[in-house]
């Protein structure tokens, strides 16, 4: 049975644009009639009526059979002709909207399983089939893909099928369209799944890409059918046509399986990082605490030996001084220059004693311990002044208090470490500590009136650059903050907040 034709297969609408076939196709009949009553009558009046001839006369016989028969034969031979070509071109119209329809339907989707589903259904439909699947080729073998009104019997039996095997496997190797019009009378085939299936007429149409055959559309019905040349082109072209489709869902689904792997290794890496992030980040509080700890230890070991000093080889040179003195108001009587020697060794004595005290300071100040930050500072600035020859003024704005030992330290050595930074470096004549105290914190600023620097530049000195990240590390160790201001011949600022609760 060939496909239906243009006018059992359009609807009213389209009717009415194909008028003119039903037009041609009634004249065929119509005009040849017309010819020859017109024809005969013409014969009659001409030669029976006006020149006379008989009936059965050469002359009357021959216009007879000219304009009677043969002419209207030959209309409607030509009638004939042409409704057969316009019906030919309408059906390849039809064809060519199929066509536009199919591929309209098969590459609405990028997914491999509503492409295959659409396209068994459309060439169901298109066809007027009844049963129909869609197979793929993998590993050289067919197997179902999308099925339509099949037996599950059917399914089990044909599931995978191997290449050059029943005619989906044969259409498949071959590249071939198979059409057997009558299953019953193909001998061969009598014993196949589609036979015992009950199917009469079955189809197999390679589905291809532009270079090779991916697969097959497999229709059936159980009624015998014709399929004719025009029949076996359309198929043909869909089979093309479909196979780009799936070509295009394949290669969609690859790209999307590659998609999800690269976003599964991005997020493999990205946990990765995060676990070795977290990873450092606790390495880094972990050698946080170290340089905590380790000074927390280096100041109580300052102390320890400070306090030692001062209650032990400090109270030794004391008492050595006295008893110098009392050898020398007991000698008084004794020649001069064992006088002269005692004042020497007293001499000597006080010098000690004032390098040891200035060697106790420079540990631990004990009046950072005994009175607090404001007080060992000035103390400190003092010293500094008469040291450095750089006068040192201390300011303080706000009330004053204890805080927490590690934080009164590390400002102290902080302020110590600017101060030595002035005397080593800024070539100043002056400088400055403010404190200002806050309900939560402490600001503490040592300004100098020196030569400044370059800040960028000084951070590149891996010697200057070890001194300011011990200072910027200090304020941090107790939860405050290091900012640095400077510029050549306008002096330096160093500025520390730390908390104070």
């Amino acid at each position: 049975m060939p496909l239906p034709s243009p006018e059992e297969s359009m609807s009213a609408s389209e009717r009415a644009r194909h008028h003119p076939i039903r037009l041609i196709a009634i004249s065929r009949w119509l005009v040849p009639l017309i010819l020859s009553a017109l024809g005969i009558g013409y014969v009659i009046w001409e030669n029976l009526i006006i020149d006379g001839y008989a009936l059965f006369s050469s002359q009357t016989l021959v216009g007879v059979a000219l304009l009677g028969v043969i002419g209207p034969l030959l209309a409607f031979l030509t009638l004939t002709l042409a409704v057969r070509a316009e019906r030919q071109r309408e059906r390849q119209r039809q064809h060519l909207l199929a066509l536009n329809r199919i591929g309209e339907a098969v590459n609405q989707s990028l997914e491999l399983d509503q492409v295959l589903n659409r396209a068994i259904d459309q060439v169901l439909e298109l066809m007027r089939l009844e049963s129909g699947e869609v197979r793929l080729i993998e590993n050289d073998k067919l197997v179902l893909q999308a099925a339509r009104r099949v037996s599950d019997e059917f399914i089990a039996a044909e599931r995978v099928i191997p290449l050059g095997q029943c005619a989906c496997g044969k259409s498949a190797q071959t590249g071939a369209l198979i059409a057997i019009h009558d299953l019953e009378r193909h001998t061969p085939l009598a014993q196949t799944p589609c036979a015992c299936a009950k199917f009469r007429a079955v189809l197999c149409v390679p589905v291809r890409t532009t270079d090779r055959v991916v697969g097959v559309i497999h229709v059936a019905s159980h009624a015998p059918r014709e399929f004719d040349h025009a029949d076996r082109a359309l198929l043909l072209a869909l089979g093309h046509q479909i196979g780009v489709a799936i070509e295009k869902a394949r290669l969609h689904a690859q790209l999307k399986a590659l998609n999800q792997e690269l976003e599964s290794r991005v997020q493999e890496r990205t946990r990765e990082l995060a676990a070795l992030e977290a990873e450092m980040a606790r390495k880094a509080d972990a050698l946080q605490q170290v340089l905590v700890e380790e000074r927390r230890i280096e100041e109580k070991t300052r102390a320890r030996i400070a306090h030692d000093l001062h209650d032990g080889v400090q109270q030794l040179i004391i008492g050595a001084l006295f008893e110098t003195q009392a050898a020398r108001d007991a000698l008084a009587d004794k020649p001069e220059t064992t006088a002269s020697r005692l004042v020497a060794t007293q001499d000597l004595l006080r010098r000690i004693e004032t390098e040891m005290r200035s060697a106790i300071y420079s540990l631990r100040p004990v009046t950072l311990d005994a009175h607090g930050l404001v007080p060992a500072l000035r103390e400190y600035a003092e010293s500094f002044a008469a040291r450095a020859g750089v006068a040192c003024h201390v300011s303080v704005e706000g009330a004053p208090r204890r805080f927490s030992p590690d934080a009164e330290v590390a400002v102290f050595r902080i302020v110590q470490e600017a101060l030595n930074n002035v005397e080593t470096h800024a070539h100043a004549r002056q400088a400055q500590i403010h404190f200002l105290w806050g309900v939560r914190d402490l600001q503490t600023d040592i300004v100098d009136d020196g030569s400044g620097f370059d800040f960028a530049q000084v951070t590149h000195q891996a010697r200057t650059q070890l001194g300011l990240i011990g200072m910027q590390e200090r304020a941090a160790s107790v939860g405050g903050t290091l900012t640095i201001t400077s510029r050549p011949n306008e002096g330096t600022r160093v500025s520390c907040r730390v908390p104070v609760n």
